[in-house]
């Protein structure tokens, strides 16, 4: 295992509560430094699929408190609106994101986009996954895009256990 990645899944730990809980600020900060060391991945957590965003799995925690992912955004591909049953922490690792936050309106099922960020390499954020935070991440740029995500899960609930997928009209 690089040091890079070992120094990432350290703070990550530091931050990360037996409760299931995370101190915010000191996973922002894991985060942070992680996003200028330049080996944190290996070349096979660079690679990207022609029709959807790739997720490579990086550490999850044997005690299931947190996994570390990167992911991978080819030009134009981005998540579908979202929101997470967890916490989480996203950092730009390489390339710009641009993230579109949502809200929700009494009654109806489909969110509506509020504001959009960009977020540039070594931009990080973090969402508690209990203040109904409903977002989007595409990669709207011309060229690849990697960002690493650390969900409040273990492996086994990165595919059930992080989003809340919502309807968009058609």
């Amino acid at each position: 295992m690089k040091p890079s990645l070992r120094k990432l899944i350290e703070g990550t730990a530091a931050a990360a509560l037996a409760d299931g809980e995370v101190e915010p600020q000191a996973l922002l900060s894991a985060v942070r430094g992680s996003l200028v060391d330049l080996d944190l991945l290996a070349e096979e957590h660079r690679l990207s699929k022609p029709d959807t965003y790739t997720r490579h799995l990086l550490y999850a925690d044997p005690n299931g408190l947190f996994s570390i992912l990167a992911l991978v955004w080819g030009p134009g591909q981005g998540s579908p609106v979202h929101g997470h049953h967890t916490w989480c922490c996203v950092g730009v690792y390489a390339g710009e994101l641009t993230e579109s936050f949502y809200r929700l309106s009494p009654g109806d099922p489909h969110p509506v986009e509020v504001r959009t960020v960009t977020r540039p390499a070594g931009d990080s954020c973090f969402d508690s996954g209990t203040d109904g935070g409903i977002h989007r991440i595409v990669n709207r740029s011309g060229s690849i895009a990697i960002s690493i995500h650390i969900y409040g899960v273990g492996e086994d609930k990165i595919t059930t256990g992080v989003n809340r997928i919502y309807p968009m009209p058609a």
